[in-house]
Order: structure tokens, then C-alpha cells, then sequence
């Protein structure tokens, strides 16, 4: 859960931080040659009504001329030599191509362009955008527009409207006082001569101004933005979400395409195919969940498997003494003298005994392979243990002469029943083969500790000292029932020390048979 929700929040970051980071060069370059062209036309009309009234000078005037016309641009209004601006190459050859250049200077746009083919440069400043500043910033171009008018006869006015309109790229109209098309709230103001502005929010901006004290409103507008422009804060959230969807879907395409093999896995594997395995990418956020299942999926073949293997084993080891019972049982309907019947129910009563003993060892296997028990540790002194161990079984081992090495007198760990199980299944397994001797031992150092079980029976040949651990395995000399055994106690001994994060190997012994070695680490760690 943490991977997922760490990777989910990464990528998330990762895309929210890339488009926030790009917001400080992605809108100049996107924007840049729309605003161009929109300032272009806005500003037009303003700098030729400008530069009109400045070549009714000379050049020598051009400080005055701006100098009466600076109180009506609250922004800012100047002349400037083409030296003292700070300009790019590329801005440069712009201004030497008659066309404007913009600079942004904190809340201000000061636009600037040749005055024709002279070395000076007007400046007109333009401020933020509500409704105030877009008085102030548009007083300038109206006052120049009003002037125009005024300085003309009103009989000429419909003719310079036209002039007009070529100069500003924008709509232009002049209206009666009483024309319903104005704004009914607003009439006080433009009766008092005030210049309103109209659509901001639209952004379809109208300018409405009376000229002088006549009765014609002049009307610019309504002047459209760009569609660029004007949408350009609805194409950013639009992108941002883009973005954020393509993000997550970067994230949960894999995810997903995991989750789909997840599934195909696990219904093969329920379907009966206990040899699926859950592959997904080794990066993959649900790798761990794979992992698990893999491993109890090869947990469970191996029970199923070992279950299989078990339960042939069993019915075969059955066949044996059930087949004896019955030849008894057959034998005991026959008349027989008193030595015959007892000899019969003495065999029949070791038959039954060894199919308890074969029953009961097979269900301790089972349980021992289909679940690892919880070891309950204890610290003991390896050698006074085994000692121990020793009286318990003195009598099971009356035949045969037993000698007991010390080696070992530090303390180890160990789950003292399970182990105990262990060591006296390889007591019983030497008591079973040996001639007459069986000779126990201790050792361990820093970090192994170990057992060795030694008798002077035939011993294991080499082929076969892998293969007796396994379930119901007998060497071909053992075969003998007389023997006795079922054939799982020495794979009872090899599960047991593996739980303790040991092992268990048979080589050749001193004594001339078989040496059992059991060892396993000293501390409590498991394998």
C-alpha cells in the first residue's frame, strides 16, 4: 500500500512540478506572437494620432508637444533616443522596421516605436486591468481620438470616422445622446463627459466617450481579444488536467496490466495448473503481492505433491501387513494345535503393531511437512542434554552397548522436544542396523553446534545417502521386514533440522557402519 501510494504521489509531483515550472517560459513562448499582433492593433491607432500631432513640429518641439499630452496617459508617456533603450538585437531591427516593441515592467507594458525615420522612440505605458486602469491607461488614446474631432468641422466628422476606423483596426461609431444602444445606468457619466468602459468581463472591451460638449458619443469597440489570449488561463487548467489524466494513466497502464496477469494467474491456478507462477515487472508496486503468491503456490504444489507421494507410499507399505493379517486370519479358520494358533496371533499382534507404528509416523510426517510448528526454544548444556536423552531411552537400547563421547560443554539453543525426537530417531534407526555397538558424540564451536550417531552396522553406500532421507525409503539390505521401521524417521530428522536452520548427512563411521550428523547454528536463528 505505501509503494503504491508513494509511487501514485511521486508521479502526481513529478507532473504538478513540471507544469508549475514551465508556467515561467510556456505562456511567452506560446503567446508571444499572439500578444504581438494584439498590442500591434490596439496601440496603432494611438501612436499615428501621436505622431500626427508631433510632425506639426519639429523634431526641436517633440519634448513639448509630449509634454502636454503626458497628463492624459496616467501610465506614462515619453520620448526617447534609440541609444538609451536596453534592447536585443532582434528588438532593435523590429524598432528599425517601424514596428513596436513591448517590455514588461512589473505591473506596466510600455510599448515603444520609431517616430519615423528619426533616431527617437516614443513610449506609451499601459497599466493592469480593471476597470479603473483601463481608463487610465485608454484616457491617452481617447483624448487624442476627442482631439481629432474637436479640431474637426462636425460636418466632416462621418468622413474622419472612416480615417478612423483604417487607423485602429477596430470598431468605431459615433451615436446620438439619446441612442437606446447606450447604456441606460451609465448615461450620467457620459453626459458629464466621463470615458466608461464596458465587457471586461467579456473581455470584449467597449470604450464610450461624448465628444466635447456636442451631442455624438464616440463608441470603440467592442474590441475582441484573441481567442489565444482570452481563453489562455482555460487552456492551462485544460493542460494541467491533461497532464495530471496522462500521469496516472503512465501509472496505472503497468499497475494495471499486472493486476491482469494477477488474475489470469490466479484462475489458472484455481482451475488445477499448480504450475502457474505470477510474473510482473521486477519494479512493479504489487511485485511483493506476486511474490507471496508464488510462494505459496510452490508451498502448495510441494504439499500436494508430498501428499500425493505419502498416500501412494502409505497404500503401498499397507499392502504388506494387511496381506500377512489376512493369510493369518485364513490360517487361524484351519484347525491348528494350541502352538500353531498362538504363533499365528503372535505374528498377527506385531502386524498390528507395525501398522500403528506405520500410521502413527505417517501422521506425524504429514503434519511436520504441511505446517512448521512454532520452536519453542531453550538454552542447554549440549552434553548434560544429551545425557538426559540417554535414561530416557536405556531401555529401547538394552541390545546393544552405547558410549557416549562428550564434546560440547557450552550452552546452545535448540527446541528441546523436537530435537529430542530427532536424535532418538537416529538412535532407534543405529539400534535397528547396528551389530552391537552405537557410540554418541557432541561438538560445536562459535557458530555450529552438532550431534553425531555412530554403529558398526553395514553403514550406507554412497548412491544412497541423499535418497534415505526421503519418505519411505529403504536401502535394498533393509528391505527385510524384520528389520523394522517404516521408512520416515529419517526424513522426520532432516525436516527437523532444517527448522532449526541446520542439516542433517550420513558418512562412513570409525566403528565401520553408518555416522549420522545432525548440526545446526547455535543461536536461535532460523533458515
Amino acid at each position: 500500500m505505501a509503494r503504491l501510494y508513494l509511487t501514485l504521489y511521486g508521479v502526481l509531483f513529478v507532473t504538478i512540478a513540471f507544469f508549475y515550472g514551465s508556467l515561467t517560459w510556456v505562456p511567452g513562448l506560446v503567446l508571444h506572437g499572439s500578444a504581438e499582433r494584439y498590442f500591434e492593433r490596439v496601440m496603432n491607432g494611438a501612436y499615428s494620432l501621436a505622431e500626427e500631432r508631433l510632425n506639426e513640429v519639429s523634431p526641436a518641439q517633440w519634448d513639448e508637444v509630449v509634454k502636454r499630452l503626458e497628463p492624459h496617459f496616467p501610465h506614462g508617456l515619453g520620448l526617447y533616443d534609440m541609444d538609451q533603450l536596453d534592447t536585443s538585437e532582434r528588438e532593435r531591427e523590429t524598432l528599425l522596421a517601424g514596428r513596436f516593441i513591448f517590455q514588461d515592467e512589473g505591473e506596466q507594458t510600455r510599448f515603444y516605436k520609431r517616430i519615423d525615420d528619426s533616431d527617437r522612440l516614443l513610449m506609451i505605458a499601459l497599466g493592469a486591468d480593471p476597470e479603473q486602469e483601463e481608463r487610465d491607461q485608454a484616457q491617452g488614446i481617447v483624448y487624442l481620438i476627442e482631439s481629432r474631432f474637436l479640431e474637426s468641422d462636425p460636418l466632416s466628422w462621418p468622413t474622419l470616422l472612416q480615417e478612423l476606423r483604417q487607423i485602429f483596426d477596430m470598431p468605431l461609431a459615433l451615436l446620438s445622446l439619446s441612442d437606446p444602444a447606450l447604456p441606460e445606468k451609465r448615461l450620467d457619466d457620459i453626459e458629464a463627459g466621463r470615458l466608461i468602459v464596458l465587457g471586461l468581463e467579456e473581455q470584449q472591451e467597449v470604450y464610450i466617450k461624448r465628444v466635447g460638449d456636442s451631442d455624438r458619443v464616440f463608441q470603440a469597440g467592442p474590441f475582441v481579444m484573441p481567442p489565444l489570449i482570452r481563453y489562455f488561463n482555460h487552456i492551462l487548467l485544460f493542460v494541467l488536467a491533461l497532464m495530471v489524466a496522462l500521469a496516472v494513466y503512465v501509472w496505472v497502464r503497468p499497475v494495471w496490466r499486472d493486476l491482469k496477469r494477477i488474475d489470469r494467474g490466479v484462475s489458472h491456478f484455481g482451475g488445477g495448473d499448480l504450475g502457474t507462477r505470477l510474473e510482473v515487472r521486477k519494479r512493479s508496486a504489487l511485485k511483493p503481492l506476486a511474490d507471496t503468491f508464488n510462494a505459496m503456490a510452490d508451498r502448495m504444489q510441494r504439499l500436494i505433491h508430498s501428499h500425493r507421494e505419502l498416500t501412494g507410499a502409505v497404500s503401498h507399505e499397507l499392502r504388506t501387513p494387511i496381506a500377512r493379517l489376512r493369510f493369518r486370519v485364513d490360517m487361524l479358520a484351519e484347525p491348528l494345535d494350541d502352538a500353531d494358533r498362538e504363533r499365528h496371533l503372535n505374528a498377527m499382534r506385531r502386524d498390528i503393531v507395525e501398522l500403528e507404528e506405520l500410521v502413527s509416523e505417517s501422521l506425524s510426517y504429514s503434519r511436520f511437512d504441511r505446517e512448521r510448528p512454532d520452536l519453542v526454544r531453550e538454552t542447554v548444556v549440549l552434553d548434560d542434554w544429551l545425557r538426559d536423552l540417554l535414561v530416557e531411552m536405556e531401555e529401547e537400547l538394552l541390545a546393544v552397548a552405547v558410549t557416549r563421547k562428550p564434546g560440547c560443554g557450552s550452552e546452545v539453543s535448540l527446541d528441546s522436544r523436537l530435537m529430542g525426537r530427532a536424535i532418538k530417531n537416529l538412535l532407534r534407526n543405529a539400534h535397528r542396523h547396528a551389530e552391537g555397538r552405537i557410540q554418541l558424540s557432541t561438538f560445536c564451536d562459535e557458530k555450529d553446534a552438532g550431534i553425531r550417531v555412530e554403529d558398526d552396522g553395514s553403514g550406507v553406500p554412497d548412491h544412497e545417502r541423499e535418497r534415505i532421507f526421503a519418505p519411505f525409503a529403504r536401502l535394498d539390505a533393509a528391505r527385510d521386514r524384520e528389520s523394522g521401521g517404516v521408512g520416515l524417521g529419517l526424513a522426520i530428522v532432516s525436516q527437523i533440522a532444517r527448522w532449526h536452520g541446520g542439516r542433517v548427512w550420513v558418512e562412513d563411521s570409525e566403528l565401520g557402519g553408518a555416522r549420522f550428523v545432525v548440526t545446526w547454528p547455535v543461536s536461535d536463528r532460523l533458515d
